[in-house]
């Protein structure tokens, strides 16, 4: 399902849940990259928690694009509309923003999902 944040997929328009195919967790793509990529959101601290946690990203997107779609999500709520996003892969640094998902994928995925830890305060790196 296409969504208003480029290309990421998740929610069908009922609002259900869907879960990508098995197959469609990495497939190479020209230039040694990966296609799709797997994010798996998780809250740190005080953040709120996502009513959908995982969704796929093109792997040509940058990690700006993962964090604005967060922020998107968390900002719905009044109670933080203002709110700042901060993104860390493996709960242990942050990368640049205009980092290319397929990249960070090749070199930190975990059973085949990006982890991505969001927190409203700088909590590592």
């Amino acid at each position: 399902v296409e969504s208003p944040f480029g290309g990421m997929s998740g929610v069908a328009e009922s609002g259900a849940a869907t879960r990508p195919p098995a197959d469609a967790k990495a497939s190479p793509a020209g230039k040694g990259g990966v296609e799709k990529v797997i994010i798996l959101a998780n809250n740190v601290g005080n953040a709120p928690i996502l009513s959908q946690k995982q969704f796929s990203c093109s792997g040509a997107s940058s990690v700006s694009r993962i964090q604005a779609h967060i922020q998107t999500k968390i900002r719905s709520s009044p109670n933080h509309a203002d709110a700042n996003v901060h993104i860390f892969i493996n709960k242990s640094f942050c990368p640049a923003p205009d980092e290319n998902l397929s990249d960070l994928y090749k070199c930190f995925q975990t059973d085949g999902k990006l982890v991505v830890d969001y927190a409203l305060m700088e909590a590592w790196g």
